[in-house]
């Protein structure tokens, strides 16, 4: 029987795509660089801020990168929550595995510090275990130490865990950490990268999962 839930957040909790991007082309400005539209950040978030920066401005020096970063970091603190919401249906979703008494955690590849202002801030109705972003010594998705270690601080196996996440970096983590993962189509991907790497389940929205849940729990009694 399933104890614990793991999510990814932006894609798949919060739809951030747009401050995200508005703070990117804000680098590219300070760059002399052409912004990039909205949606193409879809394909270029998921690896993290240093990675961000490394795809809208290559070439650049380490230290050229880590500047473009500090200013990123800097105007998305003003404004990481101008356009940023929960996706529809999330509410309901997260309410129903509290209830029934899943230990839920956060995991995301967004800096640390950004990941648990947007938790507190959009979703400090529920009660997460364990919210983590990209840390120091604490390698990034889809390596999956920071799964296993929020399996030891939920005290639970893998096997107990369903890992919920909007891209192919999701379905590696859960894969490499004997997670079940589940894919889901409302965030930055599309079916087809999920199931390529890795989804067992494919859900078109939030309720789904519940249902889906709902089914698995009935068939493990």
């Amino acid at each position: 029987m399933y104890k614990a839930v793991i999510f990814d957040l932006d894609g798949t909790l919060l739809d951030t795509l747009k401050d995200i991007a508005i703070s990117a082309n804000h680098v590219l400005n300070e760059y002399g660089k052409s912004p990039i539209e909205t949606q193409k950040y879809r394909y270029l978030v998921g690896s993290g801020a240093l990675a961000l920066m490394q795809s809208i401005l290559p070439n650049l020096s380490d230290e050229e990168y880590q500047k473009a970063l500090e200013i990123f970091e800097k105007h998305y603190t003003k404004q990481f929550d101008v356009n940023t919401q929960k996706y529809e249906g999330i509410s309901k979703m997260l309410t129903f595995f509290q209830v029934r008494g899943y230990k839920m955690a956060v995991l995301s590849n967004k800096p640390n510090r950004f990941t648990k202002m947007c938790v507190l801030k959009y979703l400090k109705n529920w009660n997460f275990d364990a919210v983590y972003g990209v840390r120091e010594g604490v390698p990034k998705k889809p390596d999956p130490a920071g799964v296993f270690e929020i399996l030891k601080e939920l005290h639970v196996k893998p096997e107990e865990t369903l890992y919920v996440g909007d891209t192919k970096i999701d379905m590696q983590t859960a894969l490499s950490a004997g997670v079940t993962p589940i894919g889901v189509l409302w965030g930055f991907r599309e079916k087809e990268e999920l199931l390529e790497y890795g989804a067992k389940y494919i859900v078109a929205n939030p309720s789904e999962i519940i249902k889906l849940v709902v089914t698995m729990e009935s068939i493990k009694r």
